[in-house]
């Protein structure tokens, strides 16, 4: 009995750490993703009560970090499908929207891009993971993952040149 207390202290102690040091960066990618503040704070606290649930099922704790990542991208996709047809008409309703970069030129033409290129441009770009990584944290094939960057990368050119 005082092993399985013990136990259950241990996991306490080391979930707490990883909500202590993971949920702004998690918070960060679900803006990121979701495009409203509220929708990614919910994200976050979604992530991690999925997370406790399933804290002590998981093999590896070194990979945690990672694990947690791919819950809150996944939940992020549900998510963004399921406020698709709630989205605010005007874009005077939206909330602001944290800037990715210091051109608004670019920032609008990522925002612009589908939840699945923001979430492989994000998750690439930013976080650094190879496309296979980021075709695991999404849920879907390498080719998959591949085809939203280019398409990304398609858009954002022809966005760009427009600009011009």
């Amino acid at each position: 009995m005082a092993m399985a207390s013990e136990a259950i202290v241990g996991d306490l102690t080391a979930f707490e750490q990883a909500v202590r040091t993971q949920s702004r960066p998690l918070y960060s990618l679900a803006r990121s993703i979701l495009g409203d503040r509220q929708e990614a704070e919910d994200a976050v606290q979604e992530t991690m009560e999925l997370a406790w649930r399933s804290w002590r099922s998981l093999r590896d704790p070194q990979r945690r970090t990672a694990w947690l990542r791919q819950i809150c991208v996944r939940r992020c996709l549900r998510v963004k499908r399921r406020l698709f047809g709630l989205l605010p008409l005007s874009e005077h309703d939206r909330d602001p929207r944290p800037s990715p970069t210091a051109d608004p030129d670019l920032d609008r033409a990522f925002y612009r891009l589908s939840r699945h290129q923001r979430a492989v441009i994000r998750l690439h770009y930013h976080d650094g993971y190879s496309l296979d990584e980021c075709a695991s944290l999404m849920g879907c094939r390498p080719g998959t993952a591949r085809s939203h960057l280019a398409r990304a990368l398609a858009s954002f050119r022809q966005e760009l040149s427009h600009d011009e």
